[in-house]
């Protein structure tokens, strides 16, 4: 019994996926969720700050900060309602003077959506699954200038929608400056959803997205006389930018107590949010809550844990 038709199964799916900001960004839309607790629980004001293994999601080039530690592995999970699910996987490498990367997964699924047949009438249920894999590099491009990082990933898009499945494609590329290197203050650009769209394999519909830029500030603060050299205070703010003159802002703020244990909080115009985190040496524990201020979409928890290695 065939379900109706794919296009009328997208618009359904549409407002489930963008839980983050209630925009429709076309393909990948459940990309604009965020990665991480950390960078979550800040509102999502991170591109400037981007200095974990996230960084390949948030702002590539922060991956060139991962001096202290030679690799990073993460995995993140939301609890969400309505038989919706999202996880996250990521590793991140140095190798020495190349420059840093990183491969990631991001995954956001649903089940028990009520199918319906050509007539109409109620069929089997089905469930939805988009993927995207990302692979990312950064480096320190001081050479060339100063307090300059680069960096870029590309992104490889699977949607798997009942029946039907598509895949695709897309590229963010960027920024960190430090503009005076003795001032702990950093300049953020990313640019995301370059080229991005996905092909539908059992019709001609391509699914385009809009590309969307980010530029934000990471202010840091008090910093720590320990051997492993931070900042116990941070304060970050990011500018949203995507076409059809769309605009948002996120700020964020976070606070470390000697090294180990972490508070944070945030805003992104929809969300407040805040989280904690408990950083040994070798591992951290981070945990956000989103207070979704519409009521339109459950409030969020979410926990990630991160391993580091030198």
């Amino acid at each position: 019994m065939k379900k109706i038709n794919i296009l009328v199964l997208l618009l359904l799916l549409m407002p489930l996926t963008v839980l983050a900001d209630g925009n429709n960004y076309g393909s990948g839309s459940y990309l604009f969720q965020g990665v991480g607790s950390r960078a979550t629980g800040m509102g999502g004001a991170f591109v400037a700050l981007a200095d974990d293994a996230t960084a390949g999601y948030w702002n590539p080039a922060g991956l060139g900060q991962m001096d202290l530690y030679m690799y990073q592995a993460g995995m993140q999970y939301a609890f969400l309602d309505n038989n919706m699910s999202s996880s996250y996987l990521t590793y991140a490498f140095q190798v020495p003077t190349i420059g840093c990367f990183s491969i990631s997964w991001i995954n956001f699924g649903i089940s028990g959506l009520e199918g319906r047949d050509e007539n109409g009438e109620v069929a089997a249920d089905f469930g939805s699954s988009e993927n995207t894999f990302l692979i990312s590099y950064g480096r320190k491009f001081y050479k060339l200038v100063k307090g300059l990082s680069l960096g870029a990933s590309l992104k490889i898009l699977y949607h798997g929608l009942g029946d039907y499945s598509a895949v695709g494609q897309g590229l963010d590329i960027g920024a960190l400056w430090q503009p005076v290197l003795y001032w702990e203050h950093t300049i953020g650009l990313n640019i995301q959803n370059l080229f991005q769209q996905t092909y539908w394999s059992e019709s001609d519909a391509v699914d385009h997205s809009l590309v969307n830029v980010k530029l934000g500030a990471a202010l840091r603060f008090l910093p720590s006389q320990d051997a492993i050299y931070f900042n116990h205070l941070v304060t970050t703010i990011d500018f949203e930018f995507s076409e059809h003159h769309r605009f948002n802002f996120r700020l964020g703020t976070e606070y470390w107590y000697l090294k180990s244990i972490g508070a944070r909080a945030g805003y992104n115009g929809r969300e407040i949010t805040a989280g904690a985190s408990y950083r040994p040496e070798i591992y951290e524990v981070d945990y956000a809550f989103h207070y979704d201020l519409t009521e339109l979409a459950a409030h969020q928890h979410r926990i990630t844990v991160l391993l580091r290695f030198k």
